[in-house]
């Protein structure tokens, strides 16, 4: 018996886990398909023939109730006849065009299309808008369609140039299947009886003790459109927006490996993201519901991993909530410390720059462009303007005398007072500093001191605040990970790694506003070389 008061996320839950009967390794593809289909959205999967992509879908349609499957392998001789239904002849005789639908797609509740990319222009168009409007136009009248699901598969991506992008665009969630990898999990599936497709519908179908009905449907729809979106998933998406800018502007020469996303696919995200929280028991999108974008914006295999790179390493870096700001308080340390120098280190500068002269009337140029042109007459230099002279330079012969070079090269003032343009190159002459810059501490007065310890309290306990906000936040979310029907519990390892390097973060900031305390009360009035302070 149904128990219909059974929270939303145990009835997914439980019903999961009768689809996945002997589904090896294809759990998380049949939970996404899943939720595709109740956020009322599209599955591609990419895979091999023999890797149960038409199992996944036959099982997907006991999800629904009196669900109806439609399943077609694709080619490029399929005629709309096949897919969309026989024309009637008794309305032919009536002159009106209209299908027999009845068993076609146009009545399906879940569709399963294998080798998409096969299927002809008129067959593609009538798709779109299928896909588009949950609407097929029959004859002169427009029949909504009741499709829960859509999904299609290929052992290929849809070849470039051939003007299959829009209906690729259509397909929200991208998966990648291949065979079973666990030897376990393979021995038990090859020891598994053989059941004709009838009997092993008929096995799932006893199973399955709850379905979703079209008054679920329905409810669930309002209660999806109502889950908020806070501002930190919002931040999440503008940052993975602009890496995927910049990822493409790296490859503006090749545009075939760049990553488009359009503003209507960011939309369904938001879409498959409201249903997950809604699933899981949420009324708002969770930071962990990000992870679900990694499998909607890739368009080609290649860009697979970089697009878990850029989704995973935005979530940690960037998705922390609005309550949690530690560069804040980073900066706000930095500025403390910046406060007590101006106010207890005074710099004089007493350094005094100068050439270097050699044998009586040269200079030396440190980095001439040629060896042999390194030494350049006091005089010459002295007479140097902005305007280029054309001159000769000098050099040390093996006796270490100044030898004139024969090498004509045109010599102008340089942007400092040590330096020159050899033939618009620019040179510096040796120099050597005399004096030091001295600084001078000054102890706080105590009202200043005590001042200074009211912000280091404040400072701290604001460092402690963030600390716990922290904690609570990441142990939420990885809470709410490893419960979540839809992502893989793997993925808690980098999320709970990246959660202690940001307390060990805030940790560090706590003990650097300690020694800022520790060193201002040390100060002494006294002064030191700049060379001997540090």
């Amino acid at each position: 018996m149904v128990n219909y008061k059974m929270p939303v996320k145990e009835r997914i839950r439980a019903l999961l886990g009768q689809l996945n009967t002997d589904l090896y390794e294809k759990e998380e593809v049949m939970a996404l398909v899943l939720l595709s289909s109740i956020a009322g959205e599209s599955t591609f999967l990419l895979g091999p023939p023999g890797v149960a992509k038409s199992l996944i879908a036959r099982r997907l349609k006991y999800a629904y109730k009196d669900a109806k499957i439609f399943e077609y392998l694709m080619s490029r001789f399929s005629t709309p006849d096949e897919v969309f239904g026989p024309v009637s002849i008794s309305e032919l005789k009536k002159d009106k065009y209209v299908r027999i639908i009845e068993n076609y797609l146009p009545a399906a509740s879940v569709v399963f299309l294998d080798e998409i990319w096969k299927a002809g222009p008129s067959i593609q168009n009538a798709l779109l808008t299928i896909l588009n409007e949950k609407i097929y136009r029959n004859g002169e009248k427009e029949i909504a369609v009741p499709m829960k699901a859509f999904i299609s598969s290929s052992n290929e991506l849809p070849a470039k140039d051939q003007g299959l992008e829009a209906l690729w665009d259509r397909f929200l969630i991208r998966l990648e299947i291949g065979n079973i990898e666990e030897p376990e999990n393979f021995y038990k599936m090859i020891d598994m009886p053989f059941l004709s497709a009838k009997d092993e519908d008929e096995r799932i179908k006893e199973s399955i003790t709850d379905t979703i009905s079209e008054e679920d449907y329905v409810e669930w729809n309002t209660a999806i459109n109502g889950i908020a979106i806070p501002e930190n998933i919002r931040r999440v998406i503008s940052v993975i927006r602009n890496k995927i800018d910049r990822y493409n502007e790296d490859h503006e020469e090749k545009p075939e490996e760049q990553i488009y996303v359009s503003d209507r696919r960011w939309r369904k995200i938001i879409r498959l993201m409201r249903s997950s929280a809604f699933i899981n028991g949420t009324t708002k999108i969770r930071l962990m519901d990000c992870f679900l974008i990694k499998h909607c914006i890739w368009n080609d295999k290649k860009q697979i991993q970089t697009v878990c790179d850029i989704v995973n390493e935005t979530i940690t870096e960037h998705g922390c909530s609005e309550e949690i700001n530690i560069k804040y308080i980073e900066d706000e340390t930095a500025g403390f410390l910046a406060e007590i120098d101006g106010k207890t280190k005074f710099v004089t500068d007493g350094r005094v720059e100068e050439l270097v002269s050699l044998y009586g009337n040269f200079y030396e140029i440190i980095n001439p462009p040629n060896p042999n042109c390194n030494l350049i007459k006091q005089d010459v230099f002295n007479n140097l303007t902005v305007q280029n002279q054309n001159m000769n330079l000098f050099y040390r012969d093996n006796s270490m005398q100044p030898v004139q070079n024969s090498l004509y090269l045109n010599i102008r003032k340089g942007d400092s007072d040590f330096s020159i343009f050899i033939n618009e190159t620019p040179c510096r002459l040796k120099t050597v500093t005399h004096g030091d810059a001295i600084m001078r501490t000054q102890k706080p007065d105590p009202v200043q001191e005590e001042a200074w310890d009211d912000r280091v309290a404040g400072l701290l306990l604001r460092v402690n605040d963030t600390m716990v906000l922290t904690k609570n936040f990441w142990n939420t979310e990885l809470e709410y990970l490893r419960t979540n029907l839809f992502l893989q519990p793997e993925l808690a390892k980098n999320v709970e790694s990246h959660g202690n390097e940001t307390l060990i973060r805030i940790e560090k900031t706590g003990i650097r506003i300690r020694e800022i305390q520790n060193n201002y009360k040390k100060i002494k009035d006294e002064e030191v070389t700049l060379d001997e302070h540090r």
